[in-house]
């Protein structure tokens, strides 16, 4: 049965979304520390690690871009990449069940993040290119704004299962039940509109597809090259964000709890953000809302030094705002993707291809840079120095403030480039 493509039915389409934002949450969240405390992993080791395992993957982007765009499933492919987010799921946490092997450990663990990741590239990619393909026939529904929705729903269900799972660190069989069937629950929901709606093939881009000739024109779109430079820094300070925050509210502020409240109050601001920003974008010229966003979250992060004066409950309201802001990068990005596509040729797999690669390769970064900057302190959960606490500090506030700056500066040069298309 096949369902019309109306405002809500945008939500269904975003589904695979679900299972993608809850396992990319808990890996960049939980993991690194879980890594570091649970399974007494060497830090600077899974820092390598998660950089490798990015890095491989996101040399696969370009392959699965073509792949998708040369055959037109888009729906085979996310089946797949459903299946290995759950394996990888498995690998990665069933390493807590052999505390004594160290060399399994590290297999199953460096397994279990390669097969997350590219469960991640195989969902991703053809998800985007058939959003664009809707989106290109129905320009007025906002495809891109529910996908933003429906994927911070599943980071906020990862920030519930760590309510969950953060208890369960030492008890090896129950945290791996838990996560995977919560996995397991969500990849099963999100293959429901795989089977509602219809894939659009151009049979003569199909055949006249080529490779070479897409990454040329890839490479020569400079609208495109800026966009990309903007997501490498949003992305590397946002997963800098995310995987710090339990290190710096329990090292720094001593206080575990409080790292999961903050992940879970910046996406449900995330969320909620969303829809506005889609109406202040309907009011205004998109571009105009978008770097008052981004600007705003530049200006927002020295703020949280007011924590460390021991007003610990700001960081409540520095992630609402935080999440907010976040929110508008989530839905303007991945869409103007879309906008710079060709609208000729079946061409969107390879865009959202090398977007997913320069994304894979700021979260590849971003573990390695704190793992080599805790490994620069002798970081131990056990003994606080003010060395680390100073490190863990740079890595939250500095690094990710830093990475914001970069992205609204080229923002700045993008919104030149498309000055002679402002109304």
């Amino acid at each position: 049965m096949r369902y019309p493509v109306r405002t809500q039915s945008t939500v269904l389409l975003a589904l695979p979304m679900l299972v993608g934002g809850f396992t990319q949450f808990v890996i960049s969240q939980f993991y690194q520390k879980f890594a570091t405390d649970t399974l007494l992993l060497d830090s600077a080791l899974i820092g390598a690690i998660f950089f490798v395992s990015r890095v491989t993957d996101a040399l696969l982007d370009p392959l699965c871009g073509y792949a998708s765009d040369k055959t037109g499933r888009r729906k085979i492919f996310i089946v797949a990449g459903l299946l290995a987010l759950l394996a990888g799921v498995f690998s990665a946490f069933a390493a807590v069940l052999f505390p004594t092997q160290i060399f399994l450990k590290y297999t199953l663990t460096s397994m279990g993040i390669f097969l997350i990741y590219l469960g991640v590239t195989l969902v991703y990619i053809p998800h985007f290119a058939w959003l664009s393909q809707f989106q290109k026939d129905e320009p007025q529904l906002p495809f891109f704004a529910s996908r933003a929705v429906v994927e911070n729903m599943g980071t906020i269900l990862g920030g519930v299962a760590l309510l969950v799972i953060v208890p369960l660190q030492q008890q090896g069989a129950s945290l791996l039940f838990v996560l995977l069937a919560a996995t397991g629950f969500l990849a099963l929901l999100g293959g429901t509109p795989l089977f509602l709606y219809p894939e659009k093939r151009n049979p003569n881009a199909l055949v006249s597809y080529s490779l070479k000739n897409s990454v040329r024109t890839l490479f020569q779109n400079r609208p495109f090259r800026l966009v990309a430079l903007m997501s490498f820094c949003n992305q590397f300070a946002a997963t800098t964000l995310i995987a710090v925050s339990l290190y710096y509210t329990d090292y720094v502020l001593q206080n575990k709890e409080l790292g999961v409240t903050l992940a879970i109050l910046f996406l449900l601001s995330a969320t909620a953000g969303v829809p506005l920003w889609v109406f202040l974008a309907k009011r205004s010229h998109r571009h105009r809302v978008w770097r008052f966003a981004l600007w705003s979250l530049v200006f927002l992060f020295p703020t949280i030094l007011l924590t460390q004066w021991g007003y610990t409950w700001y960081l409540s309201v520095f992630a609402v705002l935080g999440g907010f802001f976040a929110g508008a990068l989530l839905f303007f990005v991945p869409q103007e993707v879309s906008f710079v596509t060709s609208s000729q040729t079946q061409d969107e797999g390879i865009y959202f291809a090398a977007f997913m690669f320069v994304n894979k390769s700021s979260m590849a970064l971003a573990p390695l840079v704190i793992g080599l900057g805790l490994k620069a302190v002798d970081y131990s959960p056990i003994v606080r120095t003010p060395q680390g606490s100073m490190m863990i500090t740079v890595l939250f506030i500095a690094v990710p403030g830093l990475a914001f700056l970069a992205s609204a500066l080229f923002l700045r040069a993008f919104m030149r480039l498309s000055a002679p298309q402002l109304p």
